[in-house]
């Protein structure tokens, strides 16, 4: 069934259909000036979460790179202590093979005990070594030096056939955390369980909620306890210790004087235990480096992946944020072509008023 169409509704339809032209030239114009497709939140809301999603995702990505950054520095320095650490043990594992040769002198021994009383403060040294301005064997306690040395607390004296101990070592070694302290020498009970070792290792956020090790700590680094089986049971496994007891053992005998056979056998008797100890202790700080080892390269893993990734979100959000400036000016053209092309046709559309049969 037809209708009449009045003069006011061809206007109407006419003004409607020229705002929409007018509309999409701007929406188009404002594209191109901002190069961005979404300028407001209405414009497109699904790609809107999906842009928030892939920036959110971009700036874990961003901080999971820098903890793994500073996670590398950490464990570098750390592993160069430990490099540092096994050198000093080999020099005193030749040193203590040296002392207990036939043909070393007393005088010989005097020197052996001055470099191992230094190897054992270098260690001392070695324990306090610092990333900037914060100590690397603390744990989380990283403003203060972790360890408190006492060598003058234990001492040794020949009694004719054995090197007889004459003070506790108790206090030699003693490990500052939080608000108590650790015996170094003993093995103690709050420390025995594998969760509670843990809490003395920085931990650093390298994914969502991954967490990784970035640290050894300071009862690792330096051993702590006794053996508690073998030829060495009841012995120290701390490093410091050990070196100590070497000193304090290579210092006495180089004042002994004893006759040629019996010194003999005080030699391979008092020395040679050193030797092993030292060999346990390396292996030990040989597996502290493999550990240390493995996590580096494990962060240098998470370094290749989060580089991907940063190129796959950066080019998420891009596909949807980013304007494709070739595509825009094309439709720009088009709306126009259209907007010019309905002002042409407009004069013929609209009716004649009385100003123009006035002219």
């Amino acid at each position: 069934m037809a209708f009449r169409v009045t003069n006011s509704m061809m206007v109407a339809n006419y003004n409607r259909n020229q705002n929409e032209a007018q509309i999409r030239m701007n929406n188009l114009q404002t594209q191109l000036a901002t190069q961005r497709k979404i300028v407001r939140l209405s414009d497109d809301p699904v790609n809107v979460v999906k842009s928030l999603n892939a920036r959110s995702r971009l700036y874990d990505v961003e901080q999971f790179k820098k903890n793994i950054e500073d996670g590398k520095a950490w464990l570098t320095q750390t592993e160069s202590a430990l490099v540092e650490l096994n050198e000093i043990v080999k020099r005193a594992y030749e040193l203590g093979i040296q002392a207990s040769n036939d043909v070393c002198t007393d005088d010989d021994r005097t020197a052996i005990s001055h470099e191992i009383e230094q190897l054992r403060e270098q260690v001392g040294t070695l324990a306090g070594t610092t990333l900037g301005d914060k100590y690397i064997f603390g744990g989380y306690n990283v403003s203060t030096g972790p360890f408190t040395f006492n060598p003058t607390e234990a001492a040794y004296s020949f009694d004719g056939d054995n090197m007889v101990q004459i003070d506790s070592l108790s206090d030699v070694v003693l490990y500052n955390y939080d608000d108590y302290v650790i015996d170094m020498y003993m093995d103690s009970p709050d420390f025995t369980d594998e969760d509670d070792m843990s809490i003395k290792n920085i931990r650093y956020e390298i994914n969502v909620g991954q967490e990784f090790d970035i640290s050894v700590s300071g009862l690792a680094f330096l051993g702590y306890g006794m053996n508690e089986e073998g030829l060495d049971e009841g012995k120290s496994k701390n490093i410091y210790i050990i070196l100590h007891e070497f000193y304090t053992v290579i210092n006495a005998l180089s004042e002994l004087n004893a006759e040629e056979g019996e010194g003999t056998q005080i030699l391979h008797q008092n020395v040679q235990p050193f030797v092993r100890r030292l060999q346990d202790f390396q292996k030990h700080t040989l597996a502290q480096l493999a550990e240390v080892g493995g996590r580096l390269a494990r962060l240098e893993l998470m370094t290749d992946r989060y580089a991907k990734d940063e190129i796959n979100y950066t080019q998420m959000k891009s596909d949807v944020e980013d304007l494709d400036q070739a595509e825009a000016i094309m439709w720009f053209s088009m709306a126009e072509a259209v907007y010019r092309a309905s002002l042409g046709v407009g004069g013929r559309v609209l009716p004649p008023s009385l100003m123009d049969f006035m002219r």
